[in-house]
This record gives structure tokens, sequence and C-alpha cells, in this order.
């Protein structure tokens, strides 16, 4: 794989060094496509892939698709999406519905929408990691465009106990504040349902503690299935991409079916001056506060995407 993806005037012949990662695109060299233009799809499901009467994801393990680990199947620095599917087969990521979604929109979409989880001020337990899982659905659609659970063994490391063993190390926000990115997706205004002047979106966000005992998980006070917080952020995003229009709010505060909710007089104020970049940060509710902290909000960011 070295000599493959390394031209020979950069190929060693002793083989490759060692910080040398496969799955990276350095963008300091022409050959390769620039990073905001790559997308990674990424399978979460081992169960489903029988190539080799299941040996295969017996040998892989659970955090995997069956073929590939989790690790290892996506591009650093690039967009991706999670999946519950497994590599391939009848169940598999080419042929789901949820991989043509997510590049249907990676491809031909005009919206880049992101969130993340800002100002976190975590309990520093030493007996305690923090954990979220994040789901996300687009109006319209059947299935689930992202996910991130602890059953499907890839929820978001939080601030903690354990930050070290983190996926990636929070980010930073302009003014210090702990950054962790929940999620960043593509949409398309020309396929918004049912001739609504706005895409819907909707983030479900779940907050959970694990705790340790003697250095292994300890399980008595836990409650299966249960989070410390659980709720969902309702986004609209407005078709018009001179004036985006983005209005949001949590379904623990929306009266009645999520449906039948107009986000009339809810539309939020870009917080930021420059042109061609719309942010607004989201209070979480109260509930949250013992937890994340008082200044715990999720910042929105909307970017035109051609």
């Amino acid at each position: 794989m070295y000599e493959y993806l390394t031209p020979k005037t950069l190929s060693d012949s002793d083989g490759p060094p060692r910080t040398w990662d496969a799955r990276a695109m350095p963008q300091d060299r022409p050959f390769f496509f620039p990073l905001d233009r790559v997308f990674c799809l990424i399978g979460t499901d081992p169960t489903d892939y029988e190539v080799a009467h299941g040996l295969s994801a017996a040998t892989v393990g659970p955090r995997s698709d069956g073929l590939v680990q989790i690790d290892n199947a996506y591009v650093p620095g690039a967009h991706r999406a999670y999946v519950h599917r497994s590599h391939s087969g009848r169940y598999g990521l080419v042929n789901s519905e949820e991989g043509y979604q997510n590049l249907r929109r990676f491809l031909f979409g005009d919206r880049k929408v992101e969130a993340a989880l800002v100002g976190t001020h975590l309990p520093q337990r030493s007996d305690t990691t923090w954990q979220a899982e994040v789901r996300l659905s687009v109006r319209g659609l059947q299935i689930a465009t992202h996910e991130r659970t602890s059953a499907q063994w890839c929820p978001i490391q939080l601030q903690g106990a354990m930050a070290g063993a983190a996926e990636a190390p929070p980010d930073s926000t302009a003014d210090g504040e702990a950054c962790v990115p929940l999620v960043r997706t593509f949409l398309n205004s020309s396929l918004r349902a049912g001739g609504s002047d706005t895409m819907r979106y909707a983030l479900h966000l779940r907050i959970l503690s694990l705790h340790r005992r003697d250095g292994l998980l300890s399980f008595n006070d836990h409650l299966e299935q249960v989070a410390d917080f659980d709720d969902i952020l309702v986004i609209d995003v407005g078709a018009d991409p001179a004036a985006p229009a983005i209005s949001a709010g949590w379904n623990s505060e929306i009266t009645g079916r999520i449906s039948d909710y107009v986000p009339e007089g809810r539309t939020r104020a870009d917080e930021n001056p420059a042109p061609g970049v719309w942010v607004n940060h989201i209070e979480l509710p109260a509930t949250a506060a013992p937890m994340l902290g008082e200044d715990a909000r999720i910042r929105l960011t909307v970017t035109p995407w051609d």
C-alpha cells in the first residue's frame, strides 16, 4: 500500500516509515484530492457480513463493518457519516439507502451544516467517563443519515476521566472554550419535502456517564438504555441561499407533534459578521446544566456548498 499510494520520488526502499498512515491524504502533495471534497461512509454493523461464513466479521471484531475496522474506515480530516450497515452484501453499504442519500446531498447539495457541543464543563471525577450519542434524521427520509451510539461501538468521547482515550481531542473556540464536533452533513434545497420553505433535520443528542471501580465498569447504579440527558434539536434551514433564516427548538419544548411544528417567530440571529457563513448558539435545556455546565450549548454553522 505504501508503494501504491506514494510516488517513487517519495518512496522508501526500506518500507514505510513508522509514522506513515495509509488513511492520510497529505495536502502538501498535488496528487491528492482536497480533503473538503472527500466523503467517507463508515459501516458499524459486522453481524450482517457473511463472507467466509462469518469468519471475516469474527476476526475483525465488533468495532467494524465486518471487514474494515471503524478507526480505519475514513480519511482523517475528510467528511464522514456513520451508518449501521455491514461492508457489503444484501444489507451492505454499497446498496444502502443511507449511502445513496448521504452521497446525493454531498455531491449535489447546496448547504453544509455542522453542529458542535461547546462550553461544556463536565464534572471531573476519576471514576466517571462521559460519552455522547448522536443520530441525524432528515425530513422526508425513512432512514437515519448518521448514527454514533454506544450500542454500535462508535459513541463520541467527551472530556472526562478518560479524555486521553478519545477518538480525537476536543477542539477549542476562539474564546478558548471546549468544542466537541457532533455532526457535519449536507442538505439540498431542491429535495425539501412537501413543498416546504425550509429544509428540516433533527439532531438526537444523548449524554451518558459510565462509572468505573477498580479499573472496571461498575453497573451498581446502571439503568440500561437510559441516558443522563436525552433530547432532540429540531432545526429548520431556509431555502434562500442569500438568507438562511435558521430556526431551532428542542423537542422537549415543542408542544404537540413535530410534524405540526411551525417555527414562526423563532428565527435565530446570525452571530457571525462575515458573509457566507451563518453561526448561532442554541442553549441546552435546563436539565443539562448540572452535567454539562451553565455555558454548554450547541453551535450551529451553515455555509453554502457546491
